[in-house]
């Protein structure tokens, strides 16, 4: 496995009572990447981070993370490793402070008070890393989860649905805290969500699953650009626009008027032209603008 690949997947297969739920899987996420994990509920999804974790053992297929076969050196790789697959637990009756110590003394991590709270300060709990755990919000408790989840230092971060339940502050604190320590540490981090827009923010690198078996893999950026994605224009006269529009040899798909509106399906180098051809037909211009991309690529599939 090259160097700068932490996670390699090839062939895996799992089933539960005779259901499928991974078909001959294949990714590979790369040092430094925020890896956006796509799919539909069933999908596959969290069965394959459990497999990373060791918590589902697949029938077919390999694992390697950081160069290693899971199944070999799992004790090693796992104590590389920081994970929220599931709502964070914590004693409600004690400080936020007090569980991280507690939770560093049964997981045997090695961390000091000063450590503690630089990492209260990275997850921005800083004012209330003394407070009870039952006086905090769900955006808090997650932030907390993501707390434990970093305090061995974690080469490679991963997280399941970590936007769920938040409210648009916790879900903006939630991408910055990612992307802070994706920056700042050099963590790789796998993410699986259901918030198509967060992963179109801040993942460099996605997958998109479907029925346990990838339907496209790669950079976000370029899955964006090179499909066809769903634009909006507004101009002066839509009816007329929308009839040249028609006429026109450019490459545009599914163009229709709507409320007054053209909407039209086309890839992302052709929406100059477009511009362009619109100008020179002596329309005036008001918008065009791109429609969530990301989640009109991801429908195709799911």
């Amino acid at each position: 496995m090259p160097e700068n690949t932490i996670v390699k997947i090839r062939g895996l297969c799992k089933s539960f009572d005779g259901i499928i739920a991974l078909n001959n899987l294949d990714m590979e996420v790369k040092k430094g990447d925020i890896y956006g994990f796509l799919g539909p509920n069933g999908s596959g999804k969290s069965t394959t981070i459990k497999a990373l974790l060791t918590l589902v053992k697949p029938e077919m297929g390999d694992i390697e993370v950081f160069g290693q076969d899971l199944n070999i050196n799992a004790k090693s790789i796992l104590k590389r490793i920081g994970s929220i697959i599931e709502k964070p637990g914590f004693y409600e009756r004690i400080s936020a402070m007090n569980n991280l110590k507690l939770l560093a003394k049964y997981s045997d991590i090695k961390i000091t008070e000063k450590e503690l709270i630089e990492i209260f300060d990275t997850v921005g709990l800083s004012d209330r890393k003394e407070s009870k755990v039952g006086s905090y919000s769900h955006g808090m408790k997650q932030r907390l989860g993501f707390a434990q989840a970093i305090m061995h230092k974690p080469e490679l971060l991963i997280l399941d649905e970590p936007f769920g339940g938040l409210d648009p502050k916790g879900s903006r604190d939630m991408r910055k805290l990612i992307l802070k320590l994706n920056k700042e540490k050099g963590t790789t981090i796998v993410l699986s969500s259901h918030h198509i827009d967060e992963i179109e923010n801040i993942a460099n690198r996605m997958i998109i699953i479907n029925k346990g078996s990838s339907v496209c893999e790669g950079s976000v950026k370029e899955i964006v650009e090179n499909n066809k994605m769903s634009i909006i224009i507004i101009v002066d006269e839509p009816a007329e626009a929308l009839k040249k529009l028609k006429a026109s040899r450019l490459p545009i798909e599914n163009i229709s008027l709507v409320s007054n509106v053209i909407k039209l399906n086309c890839s992302h180098d052709a929406i100059p032209f477009i511009n362009q051809y619109l100008q020179l037909s002596g329309f005036k211009i008001y918008e065009i603008r791109k429609e969530k991309a990301l989640e009109n690529y991801y429908l195709t599939f799911t």
